[in-house]
Parts: structure tokens; sequence; C-alpha cells
């Protein structure tokens, strides 16, 4: 799933920075976060905070979880990596094209309709395809860092994986 603020939105009554202090230092007591002394607003909302972003789900991700799917998160600005990015993608280009100065909401609206019953069903599929093969590369980088990581702490090297991505391009990046 993409990373749009939409599907990221928490249960109503998850705390809010704009929240007063004396409901944030409730919501800490209510799950389980302790400080020591007088903590300002700042240092209580970081902490909730933190503890929110770990533990409690959007919406939409504990509704998937609940019938059972597994939610993987896409890093932003791939949409290669979004089947339904690359279907809309070519609807919206075929609908686009047809555009002049006196197309009306009308027009646009049947154009789309009429691109999406045409959409051949080998192009969705070429679209699936192609996510599964950026999926499998990225897996695969992501499994050469590992073995790099392990290779270093077996060396002693000071280098993890996370400071060579950092400085380096990996194959995957090469391609974009």
């Amino acid at each position: 799933m993409d990373n749009a603020k939409y599907h990221r939105t928490k249960p109503p009554d998850t705390p809010r920075g704009s929240m007063k202090k004396s409901e944030l230092m409730a919501a800490c007591k209510d799950y389980g976060l302790d400080f020591d002394g007088v903590p300002t607003k700042p240092v209580v909302w970081a902490s909730l905070k933190d503890f929110i972003s770990r533990n409690i789900p959007a919406e939409v991700e504990k509704m998937d979880t609940e019938r059972g799917h597994v939610v993987a998160w896409t890093p932003p600005y791939h949409p290669d990596l979004q089947p339904i990015e690359l279907v809309w993608s070519d609807v919206k280009g075929k609908v686009g094209r047809q555009y002049t100065a006196t197309t009306s909401f009308e027009d646009v609206r049947r154009r789309l309709d009429s691109a999406f019953d045409e959409l051949p069903s080998r192009t969705i599929y070429n679209c699936i395809t192609h996510t599964e093969n950026m999926v499998k590369e990225m897996n695969k980088y992501l499994e050469q860092l590992d073995e790099a990581d392990d290779d270093a702490e077996e060396s002693g090297d000071a280098l993890s994986s996370d400071e060579v991505s950092d400085n380096s391009e990996s194959d995957f990046e090469k391609k974009e």
C-alpha cells in the first residue's frame, strides 16, 4: 500500500499533538508510559508520538489485517510498486490525449468509463508482473545488504550496509 496520508489515518481516539498536556499525560498513563519528574508538553508528545507510530496501526491497516491480509507499505515516489497506479497512469494517458479546449466534465467522465471498459486484461497483467519483478529485485538487493552486514560483522569492518547504501547507488536505484 502506498504511503498516502489517507492510508495512514489513525483511529479517531488516538492522541494528537494539539491536545492539552493533561490529556497527553493521561494517554501516556493509559499506554503505560512513565516519566521522571515533570516533563514539558513537547517531551510528552515526542514520547507518545513515537509510541503511537510503533504500536497503533492505521485504520486501513487494521481493517486489512482483520481480513487476513498482510500490509506492505511501499516507499514514497515509487508508483511502479503499485500496479493500480500503473493502470491508472495508462487510463489517464488515454483520456488526457483526447482533451481539447472544449472538453467538458461529462466528456472526461465518458472517456474514463470508455478507457476502463476497453482496458485489455493483458495491460493489467503486465502491470502486476512488472510490480512483482520490481519487488523481487528489491528483495534481492535487501538480501545482498543483509549479507554485506553479516560479512562486515564477521570481519569486524566498521561500515554497515546502511552506511554503504547511504553513500552508493544500488542496482535498483540505477534503473530508475
